[in-house]
């Protein structure tokens, strides 16, 4: 029965309907991933390397984000164009009132951090005010974490599991209780953000997905 709802799947997909566009966040994810690639990362813990590009992506200036922001806009133009000669199918219309109904649970705990995430935010702060790229942060903050003995990762493994403790047992209470759905709200952009802000957490399961599906070919 699991093939079938597969194929299903993969059908919706294949229809008419313009891809949405790409955010300047997503566009930032897809370099995080190849630039990873390129060192030589593993990429097999998916969750853990989102939050990590996650953290960056907040972390770079206007200016570094700039490339990834006239991506979007050319792809935002590219969607509209698309879209005033479209026709919906009947599909289109289900798919769309399905995922309208869909509401993030807030009620849900976050996953704990990894020892090297906690690493990383530790040496983010060392390095901040530092004239240095974050494509070369991350590589040194590799190249030190790599450097460290079993003893001197321990505050940040103690603390990682720590976290992993919080969670369980939140999730405990989670899982027992049940999650209130949140209710829908529609609320005008930060002054200080930006509308891609919003759709980081749908745009991070994406990621995860594409990954997952170039492993499986």
């Amino acid at each position: 029965m699991a093939s079938p709802a597969k194929g299903m799947k993969r059908k919706a997909k294949d229809t008419g309907k313009p891809k949405k566009p790409t955010s300047s966040y997503f566009y930032f994810l897809e370099e995080c991933r190849r630039k990873a690639k390129e060192e030589g990362r593993s990429l097999s813990k998916i969750a853990e390397f989102t939050r990590e590009c996650s953290a960056t992506w907040k972390d770079i200036t206007a200016t570094e984000k700039k490339k990834f922001e006239d991506k979007a806009a050319a792809d935002k133009k590219r969607y509209q164009k698309e879209m005033e000669s479209y026709v919906p199918t009947d599909d289109d219309d289900v798919k769309a009132t399905k995922k309208s109904k869909k509401v993030k649970d807030e009620n849900k705990p976050k996953r704990p951090q990894s020892a090297y995430f906690l690493f990383l935010a530790d040496f983010r702060k060392k390095m901040k005010g530092k004239d240095i790229e974050n494509r070369e942060l991350l590589k040194q903050a590799g190249v030190e974490w790599g450097k460290l003995s079993k003893d001197q990762k321990k505050p940040f493994e103690k603390l990682s599991e720590v976290e992993k403790g919080k969670y369980d047992a939140a999730m405990a209470i989670y899982n027992k209780v049940g999650s209130k759905p949140a209710t829908a709200k529609k609320s005008a952009p930060a002054a200080n953000g930006t509308d891609d802000d919003e759709d980081d957490d749908e745009e991070e399961e994406d990621e995860e997905d594409d990954v997952d599906e170039e492993s499986d070919e």
